[in-house]
């Protein structure tokens, strides 16, 4: 193997609901990078494709929080993918093209309410806290 072959990985599809406060939902999930593929790597990386919802989509993320930064990209050749993005007690619609930052401790959720898309998760280090 050559020396930096190890940093170029392919992303591997995994349900959301593998990862803590969310639950299964009509999303495809590509996780690009995190420590398992790249132990040295404290980025998180995945990507979500939203293709096509149905009529009543159920709620699949909880608020919670970080210990570092996140960074979200809301991204759709038609500027109609749209996402309920909550801090806190506060709750805006966003609609794409849209960069949401989430400092670290913000208590936050996203969820996909229309259109199709792409949503980018890019949390910088760092682990899931609880919702509390």
């Amino acid at each position: 193997m050559k020396k930096y072959q190890k940093y170029i990985q392919r992303g591997v599809i995994e349900p959301l609901a593998k990862i803590p406060f969310h639950r299964k939902s009509p999303i495809k999930r590509l996780l690009m990078l995190d420590k398992t593929s790249v132990p040295e790597s404290d980025i998180h990386i995945a990507v979500h494709y939203i293709k096509s919802l149905p009529k009543k989509i159920l709620k699949y993320s909880e608020l919670h929080s970080h210990d570092c930064d996140e960074v979200n990209l809301i991204l759709s050749e038609d500027d109609k993918l749209t996402y309920k993005i909550q801090f806190e007690d506060e709750i805006y619609k966003v609609t794409s093209p849209a960069t949401v930052y989430i400092p670290k401790s913000v208590r936050h959720s996203a969820e996909v309410l229309s259109g199709k898309g792409i949503f980018v998760c890019i949390v910088l280090k760092g682990k899931h806290k609880s919702k509390n």
